[in-house]
């Protein structure tokens, strides 16, 4: 994809050194980005579980096995961003690694290891507000009707963005790529979350738009232009989709039969009306895959036509909008097709613009700047 644009082109970008020179990013935060990657997973499977055990049983605690899960994958991204910003601190000679950020003057934090730490321990602490919640009012609650779950997807998304942040950094070899397009495809589903509830908070009122649809569709939208941006190539877009597929085909067989196992164990009834549907499949477009290869041949296309990146990113956004708005108007959900298509069309390029404007930010994190030394 040819580009005036002084970030470089994308048909270079499969080459992640297509932009200045690529740090020598250190063992630690190498090692640290994987561990956010795992403790990302393990939140992801909890969280997936726990929306099926109240679709299919109901009725739980703090204690439940998802949730227990989901706050392990928590604890494991508190204390991997923690050990980094310790070893970041204790280290000496030049400052090859991501830009960081001086905490209380003392602690050199990395920022994506900032980031996630944050996250991290406002999750734990809307966990905590969660479970007093549930004990005035109930566990059988919609999420996001409560102001503990919106906090909770507020902390999950910052956890979000630090791993995807971390693997902005690495880029470096074939394997980091393949750890970047997986944390996309983690990221994928588990963003539905804040901005189905954050759309509805917004846009519930205007008639005949259905708000979760203009969410989702940003989510795709921004996941996908992620990956156009920081890889600069049509490759990993598709690897992408399928990434993404194998992700949310893993959590459809995992969630509904560990429920109805974990429900047998603890001696709990399923609802009369379960379908032992996989709520995963209808939770996002499971069209996103064909969209992710669109999209990979969008940007081979632009690479020989020499079109500019914002805009082809703003077409993939567009195409992602599309293609959610499709998916549930199929499923039968009520809403105004022109209206809803429309505003998810818009949107979907606006995010797609946007995430070609982050992604260009976050690539600079893995570039050396000649004559950096360690603060």
């Amino acid at each position: 994809m040819a580009t005036r644009s002084t970030t470089g082109p994308p048909n270079r970008a499969d080459n992640p050194d297509s932009v200045g020179a690529v740090r020598d990013v250190p063992r630690r935060e190498v090692t640290g980005a994987w561990f956010l990657l795992a403790g990302y997973a393990t939140l992801l499977v909890g969280m997936v579980w726990d929306g099926q055990w109240h679709g299919d049983v109901g009725p739980d605690n703090f204690w439940t096995a998802p949730h227990l899960l989901l706050y392990a994958g928590t604890g494991i991204i508190g204390l991997t961003c923690l050990t980094v910003v310790l070893l970041s601190t204790w280290a000496r000679g030049p400052a090859t690694e991501t830009p960081s950020v001086r905490v209380l003057r003392t602690f050199r934090a990395p920022w994506p290891f900032l980031v996630g730490g944050l996250g991290a321990a406002a999750n734990l602490l809307y966990g905590g507000a969660d479970l007093w919640w549930h004990d005035l009012y109930g566990f059988d609650i919609a999420i996001g009707a409560t102001p503990s779950h919106l906090g909770l997807s507020l902390a999950i998304q910052t956890e979000i963005f630090a791993m995807v942040m971390a693997f902005a950094v690495l880029r470096r070899t074939r394997s980091e790529r393949w750890g970047l397009v997986l944390a996309v495809g983690l990221a994928t589903l588990g963003s539905t979350s804040l901005f189905g509830q954050l759309s509805e908070l917004v846009l519930d009122w205007v008639p005949g738009l259905a708000p979760r649809v203009i969410g989702l569709g940003a989510v795709a939208a921004l996941m996908l232009s992620l990956v156009v941006g920081l890889t600069r190539g049509w490759r990993w877009p598709a690897a992408a989709g399928l990434m993404f597929l194998a992700v949310q085909g893993g959590l459809a067989l995992f969630a509904p039969a560990a429920t109805r196992w974990y429900a047998e164990a603890i001696g709990q009834p399923m609802r009369d009306y379960t379908t032992n549907l996989p709520q995963s499949l209808v939770g996002f477009p499971v069209t996103f895959p064909l969209v992710a290869l669109l999209a990979g041949g969008m940007v081979a296309w632009a690479v020989r036509r020499g079109v500019g990146p914002s805009r082809i990113t703003a077409a993939v956004g567009a195409l992602a909008g599309l293609n959610t708005v499709l998916f549930y108007q199929f499923l039968g959900m009520e809403m105004n097709l022109l209206v809803t298509t429309l505003a998810v069309t818009a949107v979907g390029a606006g995010t797609g613009w946007l995430g070609w404007e982050c992604a260009t930010l976050l690539r600079r994190f893995g570039v050396r700047v000649p004559g950096a030394v360690a603060a």
